[in-house]
């Protein structure tokens, strides 16, 4: 049987015919195979062939072929998403972006997309949400970072003011400054004060702290260095700390 090129997630496209063929799959209990005119021509989830009303003996044209794709295309992003989703929360376009690399064409996407949104399980505030939370947590990222962070995954400026306000993002940036920076002082032990000052005050400027954090937690921990005082850090801290 000739196939047809196809968008969506570069699927082939069969020709019109008879379904002669139902088989089930036999890595996957929830899908099956049709076959038209004899010949495999796509597979589809049980899902899809309750939905549609497929069965054998039915014709498919051109149109009904085309639907049938754009519904495989649907069903196979939608799962591709679901499996990212139950890894962490994710924002639109970083479901957006993963699917646009796993080839499936801009429509399914935007469909997708929009029927996760509409069911809650796409959801930026609530990204932009578990994001900030996660980031003071850790304790190594400033305000402006965390705000940073927010844009680079494409929420947008009146979600990030929101959740920033109702987190009070960088109110605690002297606090985790100085937290960080305690962190990695082991690390910074016998250098004099010029290097340690530049190392230090550039690991805490790549995390977004503000100037006046960045000075305080400096001047504290020079000065905790001089006096002998040690802080004991965990592998976790060790292996995160950056002081390059």
């Amino acid at each position: 049987m000739a196939m047809r090129s196809s968008k969506n997630n570069q699927q082939p496209t069969p020709s019109a015919g008879t379904i002669t063929a139902i088989r089930a799959q036999a890595r996957d209990s929830q899908r099956v195979n049709l076959e038209i005119n004899g010949e495999f021509a796509l597979g589809v989830s049980l899902d899809i062939l309750a939905h549609e009303g497929l069965f054998v003996g039915q014709h498919l044209d051109d149109a009904k072929i085309l639907q049938l794709l754009a519904s495989v295309a649907f069903d196979r992003a939608k799962q591709s998403a679901l499996r990212l989703l139950e890894i962490r929360p994710r924002s639109q376009r970083e479901i957006h972006e993963r699917l646009r690399q796993r080839g499936f064409d801009a429509d399914t996407i935007s469909a997708v997309t929009a029927r996760l949104s509409a069911i809650g399980l796409l959801d930026d505030t609530a990204f932009a949400t578990y994001l900030v939370e996660q980031r003071q947590r850790a304790s190594n990222r400033g305000g402006s970072a965390i705000r940073q962070d927010l844009r680079r995954h494409g929420i947008d400026t009146n979600t990030i003011s929101t959740v920033a306000d109702s987190h009070h993002l960088g109110d605690d940036d002297e606090a985790h400054a100085l937290t960080y920076a305690r962190k990695i002082s082991r690390r910074l032990r016998g250098l004099d004060r010029t290097t340690f000052t530049r190392r230090l005050g550039g690991s805490l400027q790549r995390r977004g702290f503000t100037g006046s954090a960045m000075r305080n937690a400096m001047q504290i921990v020079w000065q905790e260095i001089q006096q002998g005082i040690d802080f004991t850090l965990s592998d976790d801290d060790e292996e995160n700390s950056d002081t390059d």
